[in-house]
């Protein structure tokens, strides 16, 4: 029974939430992984432990950014807020211990690099935030949950 009621309420497979936010929030974690690039790759194995914060950032964002380009699902988006959350936890931890999280990165000598990682990983986290809780029963259905 093919009827147009019966194929409406069915949950779609994929789970996809066909969200408008999708592209802001993808864009917003690549360019936070951007600015987290080392400066020089074959330099951290001789670098103190700091160096690798930059390139953690560098590796979660992305390829978090890459995952929410590809494949729309729920598990991509709430990938994508717990990377984006981790990254401004990043940042705070260093205001707090005393670190700077872009030291190292190629983007380190510029004064605004930090608040626009930040901003861009802050701005990410709420935007997947918005996505997940405005989702369509449909979609709820078929991501599971």
């Amino acid at each position: 029974m093919n009827d147009p009621i019966t194929l409406a309420a069915t949950p779609t497979r994929s789970g996809a939430l066909r969200h408008v936010l999708r592209w802001p929030v993808a864009a917003a974690l690549l360019v936070c992984g951007v600015l987290h690039l080392p400066g020089d790759l074959t330099a951290l194995p001789s670098q103190a432990p700091t160096a690798l914060p930059p390139l953690f950032a560098t590796v979660l964002c992305l390829g978090l950014g890459a995952l929410l380009a590809v494949r729309d699902t729920a598990a991509a988006w709430r990938a994508g807020a717990a990377g984006a959350v981790a990254v401004v936890a990043l940042h705070v931890v260093g205001g707090v211990a005393g670190f700077d999280p872009l030291e190292g990165a190629a983007s380190a000598s510029l004064a605004w690099a930090g608040v626009t990682a930040v901003l861009c990983a802050a701005a990410a986290a709420v935007l997947a935030g918005l996505a997940l809780l405005n989702r369509s029963p449909q979609a709820r259905a078929g991501a599971g949950g």
